[in-house]
């Protein structure tokens, strides 16, 4: 049914409601309503009631128990429409239980599992992680692949491929799943006037959602939609330096007592993994390839930062003394090693030291200094003061937030994201410090483009 013909059965469902019981068609009528505010605007769909019921109706009923009586009103409701489907979620215990939890926490974790079983909900994937809220546009393209999947089930993609065949399991009906999810995201029926594919359009909205937060926030983002969205490819130079690094170790190398790499496997890192420039800038090495000596790994800030960084995504582990790849390493392509550095570089974490790689992120993008920490500091301490961050009880100040700001320009350092430069000579200025290269630039807006996709925002 669509158009005038739903709303006539609606209309004389109604009626009948009235005529035996009005209590009963009150509650429909308020029900209907309420599921049509959240429905498109063919009708709708089990997503919608699904939305309605479990997140809409535990803040528009005046109670728990009246929201209950409204489930169970529309039920009947979608029942007499032939909707039997839908009818047996509004009366389900699911529904119940959903309507009734009052502590915010408890329903989140309750309809996350719901919303999994239900086999229609949006599930997180490699290219986004959903608002348990969502809004605008991303409300949109959640509804328009809870329709997919509606659709795919009805269609029997979740069953076997062949007649009487075992039922797919919950790990292959949850990959289905996220592969119908990132079709929609990038497929070319999403793009918009621009030709944005829905991706896109959603990065657009959570850089909206993320500079809401406040003003200091609004200016950190100004400028950089495009880098953001060009960082959807890849470029590989600092995977190549930490393929390089792990290739060192090869299938693992004993630590000395005192847990570091030997001085050995230091020179060899050093000169393989760092070109010459850097090298000649980091470590004085002799021209005598018999006689590289750089040092303990201790005194060796980049191979150490590096090293750490690897253990600190996962890649590289500590076993029995010895230093050895994860089982996912072996496995891990170019692309993969991507996905793994852009995403856990920073994280998607809401904390001071996250709010602190964002600032010297978007610098290194717009080609300001990163080693002008101080700067940052500043930037980042007027930041932290308008989302309401605290230090010791106090307003954030920059003497607070430096700390914060070195960590990451040293592992950016050390993965060759950023160069040194010695200013302009032929200005005037003889000011040394160091800026992002362009693969750089990529990185740092690639992490950022991960954390808008992946960040669960909080209230503030």
């Amino acid at each position: 049914m669509k158009g005038s013909s739903m709303d006539d059965a609606v209309s004389a469902a109604l009626s009948y409601f009235d005529s035996v019981d009005p209590a009963l068609a009150a509650d429909a009528r308020l029900g209907w309503d309420g599921l049509m505010g959240v429905s498109p605007p063919a009708g709708p769909t089990q997503h919608s009631v699904q939305s309605f019921l479990w997140v809409y109706l535990r803040h528009a009923a005046e109670g728990p128990d009246r929201g209950v009586d409204i489930a169970r009103a529309l039920g009947e409701l979608l029942d007499r429409l032939g909707r039997v489907g839908y009818a047996d979620i509004a009366r389900s215990a699911v529904t119940e239980e959903l309507v009734r939890t009052l502590d915010d926490a408890a329903w989140l974790q309750k309809y996350r599992a719901a919303t999994d079983q239900s086999g229609i909900g949006a599930l997180d994937t490699e290219l986004v992680t959903w608002q348990d809220a969502p809004t605008g546009i991303e409300r949109v393209i959640v509804e328009k692949i809870g329709e997919t999947l509606e659709v795919a089930t009805i269609a029997g993609e979740f069953e076997p491929s062949r007649p009487g065949g075992r039922p797919l399991g919950a790990n292959a009906r949850a990959m289905r799943r996220r592969g119908v999810t990132d079709a929609v995201l990038t497929s070319d029926r999403g793009r918009d006037h621009s030709e944005a594919v829905l991706l896109e359009q959603l990065l657009d909205h959570r850089i909206e959602l993320w500079s809401g937060y406040s003003a200091p926030r609004a200016e950190l983002y100004l400028g950089l939609r495009d880098a953001l969205h060009d960082a959807v490819e890849p470029m590989y130079g600092c995977v190549r330096r930490l393929e390089t690094f792990i290739r060192c170790i090869g299938d693992g190398v004993a630590l000395t007592d005192a847990g570091y790499l030997p001085d050995e496997l230091v020179a060899t890192i050093a000169n393989t993994v760092f070109p010459p420039n850097e090298r000649a800038r980091e470590w004085s090495l002799r021209n005598d390839p018999e006689d590289q000596h750089v040092g303990r790994e201790l005194d060796t800030e980049k191979i150490l930062v590096l090293r750490r960084l690897l253990m600190r995504v996962r890649l590289l582990r500590r076993s029995a003394g010895r230093l050895v790849p994860t089982a996912r390493t072996r496995q891990l392509s170019s692309d993969g090693l991507w996905r793994v550095l852009t995403g856990g570089i920073v994280g998607t974490g809401y904390h001071p030291d996250t709010i602190a790689a964002e600032v010297i992120l978007a610098r290194m993008i717009v080609g300001q200094d990163v080693s002008d920490v101080e700067t940052s500091a500043d930037d980042l301490a007027r930041l932290l003061r308008a989302e309401g961050w605290t230090h010791a009880g106090e307003a954030p100040s920059p003497e607070h937030a430096e700390p914060l700001a070195r960590t990451l320009v040293a592992e950016l350092s050390a993965l060759g994201a950023v160069e040194f430069s010695e200013g302009d000579r032929t200005s005037g200025s003889h000011t040394a410090g160091s800026v992002a290269t362009e693969e750089g630039k990529r990185l740092a807006a690639a992490v950022l483009r991960h954390r808008l996709l992946h960040t669960r925002y909080p209230s503030l």
